[in-house]
């Protein structure tokens, strides 16, 4: 598999000692894929790998005056790592390649099989900023924004949000003081504001252009997601219209050309069709399932009921946090982005 970063750097199972964090056997090289975190030890060849399903937070800490990563599994176990840079003949601990590869990981751990619409290392607040908030309450991290969502996760443990597409209401850029940041007010009255940043002579400050292109990229995403919905709409009426003339004509429909005119996989028909030759009290007779005239109605007014029909196949395998109300795949016994047992 291709690797996405390399590096020479230090890694270490556990919290270890400072001096564990410069220990000869702790400094190797790392690699990092689309699945997998790896170190392979300079002194004795020997190659660790991390499975990045496998990790439920990650946080930049310091600790004797290194900037480092810690991962913590869903096992309680942490993995302590950190890059460093060739300079003078030696390699030393470098932070803005830690922060570059806490994005990287970031990004792969918490916004998997997502296509990246616009990324940075910014400040995050919760609620419509206030000049006297600039100085406190305030978050940095990363955000992603992919066609589904925007996602900040800071350097700090835990500190995950996720704002869906669909819940947008407004998105607006404001100045208070200095600073030009973009607010987003969602459906449910909630407020959330990002100023994006850059490196500037080792620190990070404010950047106006990231800001304004993130406003934009924002504003784009919205209106696509509102017409892919009104699209999606348009084609469920299909669905069911089709569904109207294929018993006006007979009761006894084929499965398979059922299946294909919902849209379903067929592992998901399987599942509804049983469900609804029971609810309906349908006759299933081989590659065929026959339609009670009596509560045919009553099928297709559910069928009109469902929210989404093709969000009940994509939703298919994942449940809502009880805690932090972001959809995770029901195999998940820990929310990867609050860090609760579902």
């Amino acid at each position: 598999m291709a690797a996405l970063y390399e590096s020479y750097g230090s890694f270490s199972t556990g919290i270890p000692s400072f001096r564990q964090l410069l220990s000869k056997k702790s400094k190797g090289s790392l690699t990092l894929t689309e699945t997998l975190l790896s170190f392979e030890s300079q002194v004795d060849k020997i190659r660790f790998q991390v499975k990045l399903s496998e990790i439920q937070n990650i946080s930049i800490k310091k600790r004797s005056n290194i900037n480092l990563i810690e991962l913590q599994t869903h096992h309680q176990t942490f993995y302590t790592l950190y890059p460093m840079k060739e300079k003078n003949n030696s390699f030393t601990p470098s932070k803005e390649m830690t922060i570059e590869l806490f994005g990287q990981l970031t990004r792969l751990i918490f916004n998997r099989d997502q296509t990246i619409l616009f990324d940075a290392i910014s400040s995050f607040y919760i609620g419509s900023l206030r000049s006297s908030d600039l100085k406190e309450s305030i978050l940095q991290g990363y955000i992603f924004l992919t066609e589904n969502y925007i996602l900040f996760k800071s350097f700090q443990p835990g500190n995950i949000y996720k704002i869906n597409m669909l819940d947008f209401k407004d998105i607006t850029m404001e100045i208070t003081g200095s600073t030009t940041y973009i607010k987003i007010g969602t459906i449910y009255d909630q407020f959330y504001s990002f100023f994006p940043l850059k490196r500037q002579w080792r620190k990070l400050v404010k950047d106006k252009l990231k800001t304004e292109k993130l406003y934009d990229v924002l504003n784009q995403g919205k209106m696509y997601k509102e017409s892919e919905q009104i699209r999606s709409k348009k084609e469920e009426k299909e669905k069911i219209k089709k569904i109207k003339s294929m018993l006006k004509v007979s009761n006894r429909l084929k499965l398979k050309m059922m299946r294909n005119v919902l849209g379903l996989e067929k592992e998901s028909f399987n599942n509804q069709i049983f469900e609804w030759a029971n609810k309906f009290n349908f006759t299933i007779d081989g590659d065929y399932v026959i339609i009670n005239k009596d509560t045919s109605a009553a099928f297709i007014h559910h069928l009109e009921s469902l929210e989404n029909l093709y969000r009940s196949h994509a939703n298919d395998n994942k449940t809502k946090c009880s805690f932090c109300g972001n959809m995770i795949e029901l195999k998940e016994e820990v929310c990867p982005y609050c860090g609760n047992k579902k």
